[in-house]
């Protein structure tokens, strides 16, 4: 299935050009990170989203704590892929 969100093509976000080192990319990945924890050490986890943008009502709006949780499921969904590639290329398999 060629692009199924539309954004996943040469010029979208998910792209990495040639050109980028993997240092440029850990440091945007450690920036945004630590964009996050500045947010999240100064809101009340039990807050809820702003409306607007994906959340068009109140009662769409999840709490941070929700969001976080959800950030937190995906890491582990793709660290999870990662770890079935990585089985695939060696045969190896974790404990």
């Amino acid at each position: 299935m060629s692009a199924p969100w539309g954004d996943q093509d040469s010029e979208g976000r998910w792209h990495v050009d040639a050109g980028e080192s993997l240092d440029a990319l850990l440091d945007d990945l450690r920036a945004g990170g630590a964009a996050t924890r500045r947010i999240v050490e100064q809101a009340d986890l039990h807050e809820f989203s702003a409306v607007g943008g994906r959340f068009e009502s109140t009662d769409e709006a999840p709490a941070l704590v929700w969001i976080l949780f959800h950030v937190l499921q995906e890491y582990a969904r793709h660290t999870g892929h990662l770890d079935i590639v990585r089985e695939l290329a060696d045969g190896i398999t974790g404990e």
